[in-house]
């Protein structure tokens, strides 16, 4: 959302608008609205956001081993880290081992 968004709902609110009328009115969702005016309130008041925590991803116990394969094999591709991590017992799915590889190895722009 645009802080130009932002800033018409607080300023809708303290004009005495319902929440819902701002929603109609700037077409978002009713539970954007009320998002927008308890952080704003939430800021008013000095409350520092709490950072969350990070869920334990399945392949944080493989990442060493994931590690010394990529420099073992640096062309290694997905299905075969896969493969090698099943063997393992992993028992997570090729799309979250895909995920994590496009972070540790970006691809290099093809040339033109």
């Amino acid at each position: 959302m645009r802080e130009s968004t932002r800033n018409e709902i607080i300023r809708l609110h303290y004009g005495g608008a319902s929440q819902r009328r701002i929603a109609r009115l700037l077409g978002v969702a009713r539970r954007s609205v009320a998002r927008v005016l308890a952080d704003h309130e939430q800021s008013r008041i000095g409350v520092e956001e709490v950072e969350r925590s990070c869920r334990p991803s399945l392949l944080d116990p493989f990442a060493d081993h994931i590690v010394q394969l990529l420099e073992r094999y640096p062309n290694l591709t997905v299905v075969r880290l896969h493969e090698e991590l099943c063997r393992l017992d992993f028992q997570g799915r090729y799309t979250i081992v895909r995920d994590r590889l496009r972070e540790i190895r970006p691809h290099a722009p093809k040339p033109p």
